[in-house]
Formats: C-alpha cells, structure tokens, sequence
C-alpha cells in the first residue's frame, strides 16, 4: 500500500505589514500631528505680541529723542495721531538737530494699533508700559 506524500504547506508567512497595521500606524501619527498642531497654535500670538512691545520700544525711545531735541510732534490726548507723526517724520526747528527728521520708517496702521498697547502718553511725551496701558 503507498502512502500518500505529506500535505506541503503552500502558504509561507511573507515579512512585511499588514494592512491593518499600516493603517493603525497612520491613524497614530495623524493623532500626534493633531497634538503638535494644538501645543505649537500659540506661538503666532507670542510672536504678535514680542512685535507690538519691540515697535513699542521703538516708538517710545524715537519719542524720547525727539523730545529731547526739541521737536514737537505730539498731540495732546491723542496718542494715535503721536505715533503716526513720529511715522511721518518730525524735524526741530532750534538746536543742534535742528533739520534732522526723526521718523520711525515701515509702521502699518495695524503695526501703530498693536504698540498703542503699550505706550503711554503723558504731556509731554511718550513712555513705553511693558505691562501695556489703559490711558488714551
């Protein structure tokens, strides 16, 4: 009597992923990347914000020099109209600056709206707030 051969496997276990973990693996890494994006969303805003107080800065110390030199650019009670003269350019008529033109160059009206923040006008001139100001 023969005796049939042995059953050979046909199916060998082939190296590599399956589907199911291909996707498990894409749905994680889409999962992380949703994470990073809500950690990393703030970072615009502290950007904006280090901006307005450096423009602030600027403005505040351009401010000061001008007053020093004797040129007369503000407004009372208006701080917006101050700033956008300092934009346009201020020039002392008496002094050792006299025909200097103090001006801070590449301020937009939102650049302006951002410092307003964090400047203070007093009578006689502008001061930088870094805690920023509630006053006009």
């Amino acid at each position: 009597m023969l005796v049939p051969p042995k059953f050979k496997k046909t199916c060998r276990a082939t190296p590599g992923f399956s589907l199911f973990e291909l996707m498990m693996s894409v749905a994680l890494v889409g999962l992380l990347a949703n994470l990073a994006m809500m950690a990393l969303g703030g970072v615009p805003n502290a950007a904006e914000f280090q901006k307005n107080k450096r423009n602030a800065q600027e403005i505040a110390t351009l401010a000061a020099t001008a007053c020093a030199a004797s040129a007369s650019f503000i407004v009372p009670g208006d701080k917006r109209a101050t700033i956008v003269n300092l934009r346009s350019g201020v020039a002392p008529t008496t002094g050792a600056f006299r025909g200097y033109n103090f001006r801070v160059p590449g301020l937009s009206d939102t650049d302006i709206t951002g410092a307003m923040s964090f400047l203070t006008l007093t009578d006689s001139d502008l001061v930088y707030a870094p805690n920023g100001s509630s006053g006009p």
